[in-house]
């Protein structure tokens, strides 16, 4: 019976020693990092976002790839020293410049047409002063002579229900969306020239560019079938293609103006509905 007391307490003692050793190597630890909850959510970010210049895929012109980085064309071509009808090469690399117009350096009547919803009178007289300009590109040639010195009058692009408005969120739509069949006519909402006629611009699927004057130029996204060719000349209201779902969900129309590389609100330059 002695003999079991005193394995007892020999075992206790063994089971306390063990105890205070490792209590002592857990004090001479640093403190445990604490734990950070990340969010895992991974955005997706364009290959466009933030490049200082962009090599030329197949299928690109210059006037798509400024509108893919929201830049003046005319600017993008004097930054690479290119003169129309700006050819550029697959593999070429371009020198990109951003915020090429500040909201700042704009005119008083080219914030007047930006900021104000005028009806289609005061867009005229806005347009007139906007385009008496006394600096003409040099690299302008005759082919764009027939061109309108400024918008005469914009019609809207195709018929359905609005979907989308315009946003000047870094996510927004810059532009609006007009929702109906596939199928449904698109027009071009104003007299000009088309300068892009493809599905090279990743997003917008199969995309028309219009050039209206030297500052003014539409697009024309997600179509099911393309109706016109590069350096066609189209009026207000011509068919230029049909509605479509081609790079997006949903059959719609992705309608943008832009005045040198500058997103605008269309509804501010479209004839309000019935």
């Amino acid at each position: 019976m002695l003999l079991i007391s005193l394995k007892i307490h020999h075992l206790s003692r063994l089971v306390l020693l063990s105890s205070l050793i490792l209590l002592t190597a857990c004090a001479g630890r640093p403190a445990p990092a604490p734990v950070i909850k990340i969010n895992t959510q991974v955005q997706e970010i364009s290959p466009w976002d933030n490049a200082d210049t962009h090599q030329v895929q197949e299928g690109e012109t210059l006037y798509g790839i400024a509108w893919l980085y929201g830049l003046d064309y005319q600017m993008l071509a004097q930054n690479n020293n290119l003169q129309e009808p700006f050819a550029i090469g697959v593999g070429q690399k371009l020198n990109l410049v951003k915020k090429t117009i500040k909201q700042a350096s704009l005119s008083a009547d080219t914030k007047e047409v930006i900021v104000k919803t005028p009806n289609r009178k005061t867009v005229a007289q806005n347009n007139k002063s906007v385009y008496r300009s006394k600096h003409k590109s040099e690299t302008k040639k005759v082919s764009d002579s027939i061109l309108p010195e400024r918008v005469k009058r914009w019609v809207w692009p195709t018929k359905g229900t609005i979907v989308g408005t315009f946003s000047t969120a870094e996510a927004g739509i810059k532009g609006i969306e007009i929702a109906n069949a596939i199928g449904t006519p698109v027009v071009s909402a104003a007299e000009g020239k088309v300068v892009y006629s493809g599905n090279a611009l990743r997003g917008y699927g199969n995309l028309v560019i219009i050039k209206h004057t030297d500052h003014f130029l539409s697009a024309y996204a997600h179509n099911n079938k393309i109706l016109v060719q590069e350096r066609d000349i189209v009026q207000a209201g011509q068919p230029i293609a049909v509605m479509g779902d081609s790079g997006t969900n949903s059959a719609k129309l992705r309608f943008e103006i832009r005045y040198n590389g500058k997103s605008l609100d269309p509804l501010k330059y479209l004839p309000k509905q019935k």
